[in-house]
């Protein structure tokens, strides 16, 4: 017995006499797992016991030449797993004592197990501090382990040996192993919340997350990405970043020369053969000063390069058609000129050359005028795909969904606000320019831009069965003297500005049978596009 018996030793052992037990019988567990509820919850324990097994054999290790048996509970006392010496692990078998059983005071009396369950610390029992006279020669040692973050008793870890090696250090040494224990349990619980949180990060961005390691293997393909590029997960993770040819040279730069890669724009085409624009922008990952791997980030911005491209198109046009009414009204003037003299000469020649005006050259002349008429007549914007569209699906379901990418690229605030009694109400229009109008719009915006965020209100009203669309915005405004301008062709207050995105937008707008104009002061700027109601009237 030990010099000084625990109060709980004491209390245990009267609890155990209270209840009829007799101290010189074997007692034998009495409740235990079914296989099913066993292996449910050794797999639930699979890390925790894969954990405790590691530190367990390393204390085997240091116990090398001493006969000890090392086991595992749950919270609740039912023994998990059982390593050490085989003499002993046969000796308590023989008792009934196996992986699944349940030790309990009232079933196997003063246990070790029981004692560092309830009271929450290491603890021991010694030869006679045992209540069954048969476990006088045994010395057993427990500690509880825990969630430390939470103080959640997960179960205990407790060892038996011969009485004749037992020492106050084991307890001691068990202690410093439940410990470590405890750490590496944390340590993972924490990888996996981070892990979590990594993954619904990764999962609910927009952009497609390329990680790779320091030698270019990637580790993490993120949802998005594999969208962007039509491969699968399992196809990119373990592979060498280096072998594909859309960025595996920029990678290769990050990891051996440490080259930051910015807003690179990247095409390709996923497996339909459509093309698919990405931003690129790439950086190492330092773990201090040495490169530990590199983080590169797609942002699809295909629908907004297909717009400009076909914005740049339609300026072209617009140019086209500028330039065009120019050389016609430089050509018309001489040839009206060449005509009316024609004409008037006809009467004073004689009859064969009065011919030759009126059969060859007068015909001639209005031939080329009519060449000209058809050619600008082809240069101005037509209306092939004009459709019937509701506001609210227009500006919800087909405006946002384009705004809404290019509101989170630069960092701008959009709003959306549609009077109710516009909501239902339908416009006739081809779709495809009307948003170009818009676009031109939120550029112009954009390039307006005062305050940080930006802020968009796109709101509507009805106006003598007229619908407006106020496009408003909180930029620095357009000076009195610009404003009146900012329609005309070719006017442009930016070096590389071509001076036609808003006069496209007014002819596009008055093509529709509407009308756009703008109000500005030092507070913003409101373009107000105003457009007819369709109904059936209009048929």
């Amino acid at each position: 017995m030990s010099e000084k018996e625990s109060f709980y030793i004491t209390q245990s052992k009267k609890i155990c006499k209270e209840i009829g037990m007799d101290p010189n019988e074997i007692s034998s567990p009495k409740r235990f797992m079914t296989k099913k509820e066993l292996d449910l919850k050794r797999k639930a324990f699979t890390e925790i016991l894969s954990v405790v097994s590691y530190f367990s054999h390393k204390l085997l290790d240091a116990l090398i030449g001493t006969p000890i048996l090392i086991s595992v509970s749950d919270s609740k006392g039912y023994l998990l797993d059982m390593v050490g010496d085989e003499t002993i692990k046969s000796t308590v078998e023989k008792l009934g004592i196996k992986i699944g059983c349940l030790f309990s005071e009232e079933d196997m009396g003063t246990n070790v197990i029981s004692f560092a369950l309830h009271e929450r610390h290491p603890v021991q029992l010694i030869g006679r501090d045992h209540y069954h006279q048969y476990l006088s020669e045994i010395a057993c040692y427990g500690v509880p382990f825990h969630y430390t973050d939470e103080d959640n008793l997960l179960g205990s870890v407790s060892i038996m040996l011969p009485i004749e090696f037992q020492n106050p250090l084991l307890l001691t040494m068990l202690s410093q192993v439940v410990d470590s224990i405890e750490r590496e349990l944390l340590l993972r619980k924490q990888n996996r919340k981070l892990n979590i949180l990594n993954q619904i990060m990764l999962s609910s961005t927009k952009n497609g997350i390329i990680i790779t390691d320091e030698k270019g293997i990637s580790v993490e393909f993120n949802d998005f990405a594999q969208q962007i590029f039509n491969r699968s997960r399992n196809s990119v993770i373990g592979k060498s970043v280096y072998h594909s040819t859309l960025v595996g040279d920029y990678f290769k730069r990050i990891l051996e020369s440490e080259e930051r890669q910015e807003n690179l724009i990247l095409k390709t085409k996923n497996n339909n053969g459509d093309l698919v624009v990405c931003l690129f922008d790439a950086h190492p990952i330092y773990e201090g000063e040495k490169v530990v791997g590199a983080f590169g980030q797609f942002r699809d911005i295909t629908d907004r390069y297909l717009l400009d491209e076909k914005i740049k198109e339609a300026e072209k046009q617009a140019l086209a058609g500028q330039i065009a009414a120019g050389i016609a009204h430089e050509i018309r003037n001489p040839l009206t000129t060449v005509r009316g003299y024609l004409q008037f000469l006809g009467s004073d020649v004689d009859e064969n050359i009065s011919d030759i005006f009126s059969g060859l050259l007068i015909p001639e002349i209005d031939r080329a005028n009519k060449i000209i008429s058809d050619f600008l007549r082809i240069t101005k914007p037509s209306h092939k795909d004009l459709e019937v569209i509701q506001i609210h699906h227009f500006l919800v379901d087909y405006l946002w969904e384009f705004l809404k990418s290019e509101s989170l690229l630069y960092n701008a605030d959009i709003d959306v606000k549609i009077h109710p009694a516009t909501k239902y109400l339908s416009i006739l229009c081809d779709r495809g320019e009307l948003l170009q109008v818009f676009i031109n719009l939120f550029q112009n915006s954009l390039q307006a831009k005062g305050r940080d965020p930006l802020k968009i209100t796109i709101s509507t009203r009805l106006i003598n069965s007229q619908i407006q669309f106020i496009f408003s915005d909180n930029g620095k405004g357009i000076d009195t003297s610009i404003l009146t301008h900012i329609f005309e062709p070719f006017f442009s207050t930016k070096d590389t500005g071509t001076g036609l995105g808003l006069s496209v937008s007014r002819r596009i707008v008055e093509n529709h049978q509407g009308s756009l104009h703008a109000i500005s002061n030092e507070n913003g700027t409101a373009f107000i596009l105003e457009l007819p109601v369709f109904n059936t009237f209009n048929c």
